[in-house]
């Protein structure tokens, strides 16, 4: 996977560098990235009116969520939800008690034996490293022995041993500190000393007399590790992994041992909520086809002011199976002229009227429709006059809420844009360049007299246009 590139500022920028018979590139703040990646980072970003894998309002998918938003049904789908979970939740339990009911005789003894082997160990905590120490101990006792004994014997019993010369030193101390008292210091020193060593000898005399071997010993705790390092490999690779793996060993036998009584249980406990699913699922169907109706004369009566006056349109709704959503799949369908038949929303084949019931469709549902950019294009062909007034005015409606961005001709839905761009071709020699540019208000005057009246703008035309733009600026 392609990391998300990294933001400056908390901004994306996109762009595409198209070049005549090269690859064309995308970029995301200057970083390389495939078109297919682009396509998927944006696919939540901009609804490309005409380009249905784009648009979350073609998208079936997404009606019945647009629906119940529109009818408020988040609580009630809320409570819906909840018990649809319980119930999955029961279902799986129950499934999961039958499977050990089929596989049970088997089960039980390996389980058993399991439980019986771990609990037989008794393994302590910390028991392994005090039995590896003391493993240790066992194996060097001859050795330490021998060490023991020999410094035992050069420190006091041997003959010329440490403690015996270091006697004859002080008592040659003791006389001569007695004839220069600066050496009184040196003296106590030496008699220090031989307490020391006086405390050492009796402290290996004790340790040398606790050493001893037991091959008995050595064979239970040579067992013993052995039993840690089998349990291990089977159950896990410490002491608190092999208890958890016993845990779960003894609540699944306790399962399988207590089957019948918890297998009734459930199926009560199924059987009850399931019930309460069931009529959950028929009142949120319920709310839904009631509300359908609204949003369906709703609909139509703005798509009457878009110049749509004959068209039809109706949610459709087949029950399926229980899941989150209910027992309801839901579409949108839609018929543009007289006569003909309903049919999908996402196969409107006309990009002016995809556009013309986009705009509707946004104009009810502009709070709920999370992408925040809609492109519209060509939503002016074949209107005019009133119409275009009423265009102008539902997409600055939408404008509350999303980001528009409309190509369009004509001058009565340009005056409601909060920003003109003028885009247009330019012809030199043998090349075509197109021309960006952003008009302040004075250019939007002039500009907007061009598309009332053409090459010819008079000062009428002109105030016509400053007039339109004071209508659009009053939304």
């Amino acid at each position: 996977m392609r990391p998300e590139p990294e933001k400056i500022d908390g901004v994306l920028i996109i762009r595409r560098k198209l070049t005549r018979g090269k690859r064309q590139t995308a970029y995301i703040n200057e970083q390389v990235v495939s078109l297919n990646f682009l396509k998927e980072l944006t696919k939540g970003m901009i609804d490309l009116i005409g380009q249905y894998e784009n648009q979350f309002l073609f998208n079936q998918q997404n009606h019945l969520l647009l629906l119940d938003s529109f009818a408020g049904l988040e609580s009630v789908r809320a409570e819906y939800l909840k018990d649809y979970h319980t119930y999955i939740n029961l279902k799986k339990e129950i499934e999961e008690l039958q499977q050990a009911i089929a596989h049970q005789d088997e089960e039980v003894e390996l389980l058993r034996f399991q439980v019986d082997e771990i609990e037989k160990a008794d393994l302590k905590i910390n028991e392994e490293d005090e039995l590896n120490a003391e493993k240790n101990l066992l194996l060097t006792s001859e050795r330490r022995s021998s060490l023991a004994s020999r410094i035992v014997d050069l420190l006091y019993e041997s003959e010329g041993s440490v403690y015996e010369k270091l006697t004859l030193v002080k008592k040659a101390f003791d006389e001569i500190s007695s004839l220069d008292p600066h050496l009184r210091r040196m003296d106590e020193t030496t008699e220090s000393i031989l307490s020391n060593i006086d405390d050492i000898y009796r402290e290996m005399s004790s340790y040398l007399s606790s050493i001893e071997f037991s091959p008995e010993r050595l064979d239970y705790v040579m067992e013993r590790l052995d039993t840690f390092e089998r349990l291990k490999k089977k159950y896990g690779s410490t002491l608190k992994e092999i208890n958890q793996f016993l845990e779960v060993v003894r609540r699944r036998l306790n399962l399988i041992e207590n089957r019948d009584s918890q297998f009734e249980e459930l199926k009560a406990k199924i059987e009850k909520i399931k019930k309460r699913v069931d009529q959950r699922a028929e009142g949120l169907s319920e709310l839904r086809r009631r509300n359908a109706v609204d949003l369906k004369k709703r609909l139509l009566k703005v798509l009457k002011q878009l110049g749509m006056e004959k068209a039809s349109f109706e949610v459709r709704f087949e029950k399926k199976e229980l899941d989150e959503t209910g027992q309801d799949d839901v579409e949108f369908y839609i018929s543009t002229n007289p006569g003909e038949k309903l049919k999908p929303l996402r196969r409107i084949a006309s990009g002016g009227e995809i556009s013309r019931i986009t705009l509707g469709l946004k104009t009810l549902f502009s709070e709920i429709d999370r992408i925040p950019t809609v492109v519209f294009d060509e939503i002016d062909i074949g209107v005019g006059g009133r119409v275009a007034d009423a265009v102008g005015e539902l997409m600055s409606r939408v404008s509350r809420h999303h980001q528009i961005i409309c190509i369009t001709h004509l001058p009565q839905i340009t005056a409601f844009a909060d920003h003109h761009i003028l885009v247009t071709k330019e012809i030199k020699g043998n090349e075509t360049f197109t021309r960006v540019k952003k008009l302040d208000q004075k250019m939007r005057h002039q500009e907007i007299a061009r598309m009332l009246a053409g090459k010819r703008i008079t000062k009428k035309t002109v105030e016509h246009a400053r007039e339109m733009l004071e209508k659009g600026k009053r939304r």
